[in-house]
C-alpha cells in the first residue's frame, strides 16, 4: 500500500472513529432508558407474582399495557438507532466519494 493510501484509510478510520463517538451518548441514553424500562417491567412481574387472587385482574391489565408500551418503546429506539446507523454509514460513506 502507498503512503498516500495509507493516510487515506487512516483518515477515514479517523472519521469512523469521530462518527461513532458523536452516537455513543445517545445510544448510552436509549440503553439507560430500556433499562428503567424492563426494571419496571420486572418489578410489575414480582408484584403478579405476589398478587392476592382478587387483584390478578386489574394487575394483569396494568402488565399487559406495560408490556405493550414496552414493545412500543423499544420498537421506537430500535428505528432511532437504526435511523442513526444510517446516518453513521453515510457518513463513512461520503468520505469514500
Amino acid at each position: 500500500m502507498s503512503t498516500k493510501e495509507e493516510y487515506e484509510v487512516d483518515a477515514l478510520e479517523a472519521k469512523a472513529s469521530d462518527a461513532m463517538d458523536d452516537l455513543k451518548p445517545e445510544m448510552d441514553a436509549q440503553i439507560a432508558n430500556l433499562k428503567v424500562k424492563f426494571a419496571e417491567g420486572e418489578g410489575k412481574f414480582n408484584e403478579l407474582a405476589d398478587a392476592a387472587e382478587e387483584a390478578w385482574e386489574d394487575l394483569k391489565v396494568d402488565a399487559e399495557a406495560m408490556s405493550d408500551n414496552l414493545i412500543s418503546d423499544v420498537k421506537e429506539d430500535l428505528e432511532v438507532a437504526a435511523t442513526e446507523a444510517k446516518g453513521f454509514f453515510a457518513k463513512i460513506m461520503s468520505a469514500f466519494k
